[in-house]
């Protein structure tokens, strides 16, 4: 592997680890989570196919999922969570706030705020209705790099997504 470029699991490793994850959990734990993630590639549910135009998409439109530290509760383990795309200067991000349940884990969470900013300049920022605690959209974690460069999961909508950890990248 060259300093550019890493290996990511195939689709047939995934779907090992994500049985591996279900009977025996991920071992997927809180401060693994911590970072700004890069999507990089989805599959819809049931296909042994990537959806390029899906991944490539979501790619061009820098997609990416947000988790730190919940400061507010800092005895509790709770995320605060944003996922944003970006289209030039254009950023649309959603906000809210996620945990870890179970030993696979499920990482449940919910967005109570939608904001669009042109380059610095918050144009538009209100709040959502937060969904009744057991209509929360959800990932269920399959597995982490070792070193933290990656991370599966599927959403609750059945897809299968990988993402990239950006180490570089300032907070969305």
């Amino acid at each position: 592997m060259d300093g550019n470029r890493m290996d990511l699991p195939s689709l047939n490793k995934l779907k090992e680890l994500e049985k591996s994850s279900r009977l025996q959990g991920s071992g997927i734990e809180f401060d693994s989570l911590l970072g700004l993630w890069k999507f990089h590639s989805v599959w819809k549910q049931g296909s042994d196919r990537e959806n390029s135009i899906s991944s490539t998409l979501l790619q061009v439109l820098s997609a990416s999922l947000e988790l730190k530290k919940d400061t507010q509760n800092p005895e509790e383990e709770k995320f605060t969570i944003a996922n944003a795309i970006k289209f030039g200067l254009l950023t649309l991000r959603f906000s809210g706030y996620a945990n870890l349940e179970r030993k696979q884990p499920l990482l449940p969470f919910s967005f109570d705020c939608i904001q669009i900013k042109l380059a610095s300049l918050t144009i538009l920022k209100r709040s959502l209705p937060v969904p009744d605690q057991k209509k929360r959209p959800f990932f269920a974690l399959i597995a982490i790099d070792p070193n933290g460069k990656w991370l599966s999961a599927r959403g609750k909508g059945g897809g299968l997504a990988l993402w990239i950890q950006d180490k570089n990248a300032t907070c969305i």
